[in-house]
């Protein structure tokens, strides 16, 4: 099985962009969202860090610890069956990623599950969630999936969002707010309806639309390729009609270290001290946060059949996605360029992932494709209606 990368990674660096007229708040945040953007983390937390809320949605509310690698999302209702399905759905979908060793959008690792009768057990092992969690999750004890936390993008950023796009009259309290100490960045690039001055401000979900995106002279295209390969894998590698999922710049932990370039150890005396000064272990190590394209949110996500009734259930499950994806049939020249970025990317994966399959299985991507035209065809059509 081949490696299924960008189909050119090379074009990830866009030259048609040019940072030379942005201001220094826009060109700091044209750093920190790019993907090669690192940060130092701050130093770890103690043991007994409270558990905080990070995240919510219809299925559950997921919680975590300052300085813990792990991320619990527990459900919010009795429906147990919704956070289960997001538990294999998300395991099978990393399981094909893996295969075909495609890292240039990432997965949280998906570690257990937590049946609703082990739930008192499980909470008994995490004082403070169960405190945490009653204001949210109308049944407790309740069922419990473990995954690998999306880290918050660096501090910086949240505050360079609130200065650019919040309210001024509300900058002040948007910036005390602890929900906003957390912050992830959803890439919605089948959008141009962002805006500044934005009376409701959360960090945590701060929805980045394309004409953001454009503004910031972001890589957008690179973003539209790494999407279309991601939905690729998940429609005809994984077999799903990826319905509901979400993509969002967060952070990666990676671990360096301060050793000495090999090169250079000729130069230095035998037996020479080439530690840190400080003569600590912990200090020659140097914790960095990398910002990433993750894709999250599982639970809502079906099978599909291979065939064209398979293409229609996720052409209508791209509607729900319907910010995250690009757009076709759009006006301006940015948009135009988005969507071929995606839709390319996607084509060209698909036939990698079902090469050797029969002429009616290679079809169904470009249906696909083709299927998305023909919606956004039609809600131009209907929109026509309406205004005329």
């Amino acid at each position: 099985m081949e490696r299924l990368g960008l189909i050119d990674p090379a074009s990830d660096t866009d030259s048609s962009c040019s940072s030379s007229d942005l201001g220094p708040a826009e060109l700091e945040l044209n750093r920190l969202l790019s993907f090669a953007s690192e940060t130092p983390l701050p130093a770890q937390a103690q043991a007994d860090a409270p558990f905080t809320k990070i995240g919510a949605g219809a299925c559950g509310a997921v919680f975590a610890q300052q300085g813990k690698p792990y991320a619990t999302k527990l459900s919010k209702t009795s429906d147990h069956g919704a956070l289960w399905n997001d538990y294999i759905r998300h395991a099978e979908i990393t399981r094909h990623f893996g295969l075909w060793e495609f890292d240039e959008v990432t997965i949280p690792a998906c570690h257990y599950f937590v049946p609703h009768d082990d739930g008192p057990r499980f909470l008994e092992q995490h004082p403070g969630l169960a405190d945490a969690a009653q204001p949210v999750c109308n049944f407790l004890p309740t069922s419990a999936l473990v995954t690998e936390r999306i880290l918050p993008l660096p501090a910086r950023v949240g505050a360079l969002l609130i200065d650019k796009y919040c309210a001024e009259d509300i900058k002040a309290k948007s910036r005390a707010d602890p929900a906003n100490k957390d912050c992830l960045v959803r890439v919605y690039l089948g959008s141009t309806a962002g805006r500044s001055g934005q009376r409701f401000f959360a960090l945590r979900n701060f929805k980045l639309h394309l004409n953001h995106m454009m503004e910031l002279q972001l890589n957008v295209r690179a973003l539209a390729r790494r999407v279309g390969v991601a939905m690729a894998l998940m429609h005809w590698a994984a077999k799903t009609d990826a319905r509901d999922v979400e993509f969002a710049l967060g952070g990666a932990a990676r671990t360096t270290s301060l050793a000495m370039d090999p090169s250079k150890l000729w130069s230095v005396t035998p037996g020479s001290y080439t530690g840190p000064a400080s003569r600590r272990t912990e200090d020659f190590f140097r914790r960095v946060v990398t910002t990433k394209l993750w894709v999250l949110d599982f639970n809502q996500v079906r099978p599909i059949t291979m065939d064209s009734d398979g293409v229609a259930q996720a052409v209508k499950a791209a509607r729900v996605n319907d910010p995250y994806i690009p757009k076709p049939l759009q006006a301006s020249a940015d948009e135009r360029e988005v969507w071929k970025a995606f839709a390319l990317s996607y084509v060209e994966a698909a036939e990698v992932i079902l090469q050797g399959e029969d002429e009616d299985i290679l079809s169904l991507p470009r249906l696909f494709i083709q299927g998305l035209v023909d919606v956004e065809r039609e809600k131009q059509r209907a929109r026509g209606l309406e205004s005329g």
